[in-house]
């Protein structure tokens, strides 16, 4: 048989699941603000852009072997 304090311990960790699948399935229903949406439009605009990364310079093809 279970000890009364497994069976206490067992409810809340069922308690604490239920609500954990509440909460993802709340996040996961609320649609994107429209401030998120222009915020990551404009970033992966900015990052193809080049942005406020410096690329590095592409190397001169002067003395590789396959280059005559």
């Amino acid at each position: 048989m279970f000890h009364p304090n497994q069976v206490i311990v067992a409810a809340h960790i069922d308690e604490l699941h239920a609500a954990a699948a509440a909460e993802r399935l709340a996040r996961s229903a609320r649609p994107a603000s429209s401030h998120n949406r222009v915020t990551s439009a404009f970033a992966g605009l900015w990052s193809i852009l080049g942005g406020a990364e410096k690329s590095q310079p592409l190397p001169k093809l002067t003395d590789y072997p396959f280059r005559s």
